[in-house]
């Protein structure tokens, strides 16, 4: 088995963006499942999350298939931004009152339906793993 640092660029990149897409795919499933088969209504800043994550799950899947390491800026855009977000509603939820309530919707967004492992946390791990991955992800070279 060769290891990760002695792959060359392309196979590396492929690999990382397989990383991605796949963390992607699962976050944009989850969130599907919480919400159409659990019944957990989102709050505003849940559909702040599924605006980045939704989109990064089509992206890199269409990167990986066409092999196109092109997609870094634009994903990575995605992701900082899903991040961001995830960041301010644990802020929402762990810190009650420090950052302004930006929900203005039917459910608070310091409501958990998963004290134990909050979905905003979920996200955020997915949004920094799908970061740290398109980081190694190579320029192209054209």
């Amino acid at each position: 088995m060769t290891p990760v640092r002695n792959l060359n660029p392309s196979e590396r990149n492929t690999l990382l963006l397989a990383l991605a897409w796949l963390v992607a795919l699962v976050a944009t499933l989850g969130s599907l499942y919480y919400s159409e088969v659990r019944n957990f209504i989102p709050c505003t800043l849940c559909w702040y999350q599924r605006i980045a994550m939704y989109p990064l799950a089509l992206l890199l899947g269409i990167a990986l298939w066409r092999g196109d390491a092109g997609v870094k800026p634009y994903a990575i855009t995605l992701s900082l931004l899903g991040l961001f977000w995830s960041s301010y509603h644990l802020l929402e939820l762990w810190v009650p009152g420090l950052a302004p309530n930006v929900c203005k919707g039917p459910i608070p967004c310091n409501v958990e339906y998963l004290p134990q492992f909050p979905i905003p946390l979920q996200a955020w791990l997915a949004f920094a793993l799908i970061t740290l991955a398109l980081l190694g992800v190579s320029p192209r070279r054209d």
